[in-house]
């Protein structure tokens, strides 16, 4: 198989805007500096990734996904209640995708300054980095 011929789709939740442009930005760079092909899509939330990659897989191919994001715990269960979801979704999603890979940069946080943390540009700990590194390490296992 010819890495050439793969292509990652990175779907960003762009709630926290200021947070997943970083992890953006990190995960591109990543993917650039490994000469892998990448589109990006927008979704409006976290909630929202799991139901876009289940509309983008394709039978036919290998399907590659790098999903990023951020939720931040308020007063509510709310963050309990999406963060638990979106994970087992992820999961059940390339579970029952043979030909499915999917690399999770969702910060899950207590709060927006430990989310800032883990999506500092200039870090290693960018959780945007990691899964683009994941995805990059998953793709030279298939080809």
């Amino acid at each position: 198989m010819n890495k050439k011929i793969l292509s990652v789709s990175i779907v960003v939740a762009d709630y926290y805007k200021e947070i997943t442009d970083s992890l953006t930005n990190a995960a591109v760079e990543h993917l650039q500096n490994n000469n892998t092909n990448y589109e990006i899509f927008k979704v409006p939330g976290v909630y929202e990734i799991p139901q876009f990659i289940n509309w983008k897989l394709s039978k036919k191919k290998i399907n590659l996904f790098l999903a990023l994001g951020c939720v931040i715990k308020g007063d509510t269960y709310h963050f309990e209640v999406i963060s638990d979801a979106v994970g087992q979704s992820l999961l059940d999603i390339s579970s029952a995708n043979s030909k499915t890979i999917i690399s999770n940069g969702i910060i899950n946080a207590y709060s927006e300054s430990q989310a800032k943390k883990r999506s500092k540009a200039d870090s290693k700990k960018n959780k945007g980095f990691e899964a683009a590194s994941a995805m990059v390490r998953m793709i030279e296992c298939l080809v």
